[in-house]
């Protein structure tokens, strides 16, 4: 399970994600949760954070990816 903490632009998030291959389970908040083939949690997650820190427009928003 890949966790996104985001505030802001969860579209935005969830976009990315799903371009990675995970897929939309829940949202709650501002907590997004994604699930990912098994065993590729921590992979995915990395990049997805790497994806979104280069991305201009989120990389301005506080958030978090982690896996659970």
């Amino acid at each position: 399970m890949v966790i996104v903490n985001a505030p802001l632009r969860a579209d935005q998030f969830r976009t990315k994600a799903e371009a990675l291959g995970l897929t939309f389970v829940s949202k709650a908040g501002m907590k997004m949760k994604f699930s990912a083939p098994a065993g590729q949690d921590a992979d995915l997650a990395a990049k997805l954070k790497k994806q979104c820190k280069a991305d201009p427009q989120l990389n301005t928003v506080y958030f978090q990816v982690t896996t659970e």
